[in-house]
């Protein structure tokens, strides 16, 4: 632990020592000389008593983190809990409830990662005949001389027979260039609906329970769950046509879309359009592994829109975070928190 006794002025190592000092009183009993040099360094300025309280806020909004299928944010559940003051922490009369504050911080964060590492993906994974891990991408020659290409963090499952090509899109993109057969229809699954072509290429996209489907060429048919027993309620789409549909709602109907823009991520690069912060650092996050969490509402920032290169993701969020006055700590390789 270095010595802060003496500090320098400057502001990211007052932000250090008052992490440093965070860690020495709160780990254990401190002794009476480790308060007293705690509290003088406190009085030394304003500013030190400031970073102390921001680190210490900081480490126990840590605590009371979430993991979520969504955008990952963090909000207070309630802000009149008062938290120990310094001068009780200084005095080591605190430190078990400092210490209990610090486990409970540490097991959030072991949680946290479990989630990351697993959730729903471990069934994906088992089901899967061809998957990507976070910020891999993968092309995969199909039996019939199809490909697909997949995007990062997706899982594919491929039952092909005499009668129909079928590919279950476990979770995530995948791009499809589709080899004629009308013989054998060719037919992806998603969020429930499916999504049926001939000769052509698409791409299509698993949100949760809802899918997206952009068509580069050819047509393609596209039944959601809500229209599967009504034939005439399904969507046609053309090139430069995407259509979406949710669990229990019809297809929509077609629009067009710049082609260019159609899984940018085979040309390395990552698409955000007008999202809130919280929406396009999720987006970032698809593609490195681990967790991006966002101290606060996506809402309360500036959208986001741009070009960011895949290969070095981290770059992208620490740029974002500078954009919007934000800091960005790594608390281990695999969990980035803006705050």
């Amino acid at each position: 632990m270095k010595d802060h006794g003496q500090y320098p002025v400057g502001k990211k190592e007052t932000v250090a020592a008052a992490r440093d000092w965070l860690v020495r009183m709160t780990s254990g009993e401190p002794t009476e000389e480790e308060s007293r040099r705690f509290e003088s360094w406190l009085a030394q300025s304003p500013s030190h008593r400031k970073a102390y309280e921001k680190e210490r806020l900081f480490w126990q909004r840590l605590g009371h983190l979430k993991a979520s299928s969504g955008p990952h944010t963090w909000t207070p559940a309630s802000r009149s809990a008062a938290p120990p003051d310094i001068e009780r922490v200084a005095k080591g009369r605190s430190s078990r409830r400092a210490r209990r504050t610090f486990a409970a911080a540490g097991l959030a964060v072991a949680c946290l990662s479990l989630y990351l590492l697993y959730g729903d993906w471990l069934s994906a994974a088992i089901l899967a005949d061809h998957r990507t891990v976070q910020g891999e991408l993968l092309s995969v020659d199909l039996p019939d001389g199809s490909t697909a290409h997949l995007d990062t963090d997706t899982a594919l499952a491929v039952t092909f027979d005499a009668t129909e090509r079928r590919i279950a899109l476990l979770r995530g993109e995948a791009l499809f260039e589709v080899t004629p057969d009308p013989q054998r229809p060719f037919r992806v699954e998603a969020a429930g609906g499916v999504i049926e072509a001939v000769g052509t290429a698409f791409v299509v996209r698993q949100d949760g329970d809802a899918a997206e489907i952009a068509v580069l060429e050819g047509q393609v048919r596209v039944v959601s769950p809500a229209t599967a027993g009504g034939e005439a309620a399904a969507i046609l789409a053309r090139p430069g046509e995407r259509t979406r549909f949710a669990k229990d709602d019809l297809p929509s109907p077609p629009e067009s879309f710049d082609l260019r823009t159609a899984a940018a991520w085979r040309q390395g690069v990552i698409l955000i359009d007008g999202l809130p912060l919280d929406r396009a650092l999720a987006e970032l996050d698809r593609y490195r592994p681990g967790r991006i969490l966002l101290m606060g509402e996506g809402e309360d920032y500036r959208p986001v829109s741009g070009a960011f290169d895949l290969r070095n993701v981290d770059a992208a969020v620490a740029g974002l975070a500078a954009t919007h006055g934000l800091s960005v700590t790594a608390v281990t390789d695999y969990l980035l928190i803006l705050h």
